[in-house]
């Protein structure tokens, strides 16, 4: 029994969900200004739309999220994953394009029954905010919430680049786990998801002391200590060693030219660079072999779960508090336990009702315990987070008191049913003893009525004294009368007996008749059918002409389309050109402009040198004329 119960997955589809279609703004974020204009903070709010879509995915889920500087191609790293050209923003200014945490839901490309999470966060170290703590708030949400953090970049990982990484010093306050919340919390790793850094339009070449290094390598380099460097050296370095424990490298060179750089999200990835291709899918098999997140050792994370985790994250901050990930992990617990523990009541409630009356104690016993076995497997294998054996204990006991009603209604039952057994006995038994008396009554009756006849008889014979022929001549009257009656009858009978033939006939009649109304309707509505039939072919006849004549048109409208559509091409290449050539134009002037500038400086110098010339003759001349005058 305990093989056979299991719950159904609720039911819901990918493809009537909005965030499977799209990027959808999970976490917003709207700015506070003060009355000069300047922004002085930056508030967070759950979008409940989103939520309540994330809610229903009762599947495991791989959360990946991307961090990093913004302008820094997040995005498009994010629609890599994804698998599509399009869906995250890609700015092409210098302004930073996503605000808050965005969420885009895909099932998962290479676990089946998986859903891949994806999380695009606004850019970190935009000036224009203006609230320093925004920065950590959402790094540290992203961090908590996934189970891969990619953490993207521009250029090599040098020491500029790590002491950017301040988030990752601030997050370590900004967290409590275990009760602690201080820089020296040695179990924070426990939480912490893998950490993957992304270096784009990487050009140095991965070579120490002439030895070619891998990415990873490269990375273990520019995390180690150095202890001829000061603690603000060492103290980045030191935080992301500690806290991910599992790290991975990935060199991305620049995937082309400046034309492919400007037109990168129409591009398809053929038309990219073969090593940026090379890199590109060892990044992607690598986050696509990511397991799904967990709570510690818990069961893996599903929809309804993270939503909680996020209300619980975003709640603290908003309020000014550090994010509790006990108390958040606690919150999932109790709402999902609590959802386990109402099916595995349902179960076992379920197979109770089997039950059937009058089975004896020992089986009852038994159907009891291997019922309640199973729903506490079951349970078990969909707990969250409970350690304790708390939510177990509830379930059980609610199993408990579902038996002990249940086996007081089957004995009330039991207890009625020998009461009705033994009434039905007793009934029978006085119904068998009144019909024995019945009898018995009837019998003495017809004993006591004969005796009453016969001695009726004889005190006629012997008060009347009449004779034997009276006694026959008035038999002779009785029999004449019953001849008469017999008669009589049988005359009735005779007229009843043609009246039954008649109205026989009548209805034999009336049957016909109804007989030949019902082939006169079957053969009127074999006529309304073919009438009927003949319509619909006409009208299936006109309709395909439509159909055909609309048909016709469409390809007319396509053809007229798809001759705008190569003018357009033309026309673009033709821009193309003129850009192209306008370009080198500007090359040529520039080189032009570069040369008069040379010439303009040289004559410049040369006219400052006349006039220094020019200052010290004067001056000369001056201190003469002052010397002869004063002699």
């Amino acid at each position: 029994m305990a093989d056979k119960i299991e719950k159904k997955p609720s039911e819901w589809s990918p493809a009537d969900m909005e965030v499977f279609k799209h990027p959808m703004c999970l976490i917003s974020t709207e700015s506070v200004k003060n009355a000069k204009g300047e922004i002085i903070k930056v508030n967070l709010k759950e979008e409940q739309k989103v939520l309540n879509q994330l809610k229903q995915i009762d599947l495991p889920m791989v959360i990946v999220a991307v961090v990093g500087l913004y302008r820094t191609g997040k995005s498009y790293l994010m629609n890599l994953l994804a698998e599509s050209t399009t869906g995250f923003e890609l700015g092409k200014t210098i302004a930073s394009t996503t605000k808050g945490i965005w969420v885009w839901c895909k099932m998962h490309p290479t676990m089946s029954d998986k859903v891949l999470l994806l999380l695009d966060t606004e850019g970190l170290g935009d000036v224009e905010k203006g609230d320093a703590s925004h920065d950590n708030n959402i790094f540290t949400l992203a961090t908590l919430l996934c189970n891969c953090l990619v953490y993207n970049m521009k250029g090599a990982f040098d020491n500029d680049a790590v002491s950017k990484l301040t988030f990752v010093t601030e997050m370590e306050k900004n967290i409590r786990f275990r009760g602690e919340s201080s820089e020296d919390n040695k179990t924070l790793n426990l939480i912490l998801p893998d950490f993957v850094l992304c270096l784009r339009d990487f050009s140095l070449k991965l070579v120490i002391n002439g030895k070619t290094i891998s990415a990873n390598d490269y990375l273990e380099v520019c995390l180690a200590e150095n202890k001829s460097k000061a603690e603000y050296f060492n103290k980045p370095r030191e935080c992301i060693r500690k806290n991910f424990q599992k790290r991975m490298c990935f060199a991305f060179p620049v995937p082309g030219d400046s034309d492919v750089m400007d037109n990168l999200e129409t591009l398809s990835f053929d038309d990219l660079s073969t090593k940026f291709k090379d890199v590109t899918s060892r990044f992607l098999s690598h986050i696509y072999s990511v397991p799904p997140k967990k709570l510690l050792t818990s069961k893996p994370v599903n929809g309804r779960m993270f939503v909680t985790l996020v209300e619980s994250y975003v709640t603290a901050i908003k309020h000014g508090g550090v994010p509790d990930v006990d108390d958040a992990f606690e919150r999932v617990a109790k709402i999902e336990n609590a959802i386990i523990e109402k099916e595995a009541v349902e179960m076992f409630v379920n197979e109770i009702k089997k039950v059937e009356l009058s089975v004896s104690t020992d089986d009852l016993w038994r159907i009891y315990t291997n019922a309640q076995k199973a729903a506490l497997n079951y349970f078990r294998r969909k707990a969250v987070h409970d350690t304790n054996g708390k939510y177990e204990k509830q379930a059980q006991m609610k199993m408990d008191k579902v038996w002990n009603i249940s086996v007081g209604k089957e004995e009330q039952m039991q207890r009625k049913e020998s009461m009705d057994k033994l009434l039905m006995e007793l009934q029978k038994t006085q119904m068998e003893a009144l019909d024995k008396h019945r009898k018995d009554l009837q019998k003495d009756l017809l004993k006591h009525l004969e005796i009453e006849r016969k001695q009726y008889e004889v005190l006629l014979e012997e008060k009347l004294n009449l004779k034997k022929e009276e006694a026959q001549r008035e038999n002779e009257g009785y029999r004449k009368e019953f001849e008469e009656t017999k008669k009589q009858l049988e005359t009735e009978r005779e007229n009843a007996q043609r009246k039954a033939e008649i109205y026989r006939k009548t209805e034999e009649d009336i049957q016909d008749e109804q007989k030949r109304n019902n082939r006169n309707m079957i053969k009127l509505l074999k006529e309304h059918h073919y009438s009927y039939m003949e319509a619909l072919d006409k009208q299936k006849q006109m309709l395909e002409n439509h159909c055909n004549k609309l048909d016709k048109r469409l390809h007319e409208q396509l053809e007229i389309e798809r001759k705008i559509y190569n003018d357009l091409i033309h026309e673009k290449d033709a821009v193309q050109k003129d850009n192209e050539r306008y370009r080198k134009e500007q090359e040529e002037r520039m080189k032009q402009l570069e040369t008069e500038k040379e010439l303009v400086e040289r004559e410049a110098e040369k006219y400052r040198k006349m006039e220094k010339e020019r200052q010290c003759q004067w001056f000369h001349t001056r201190m003469w004329d002052a010397l002869w005058n004063y002699k």
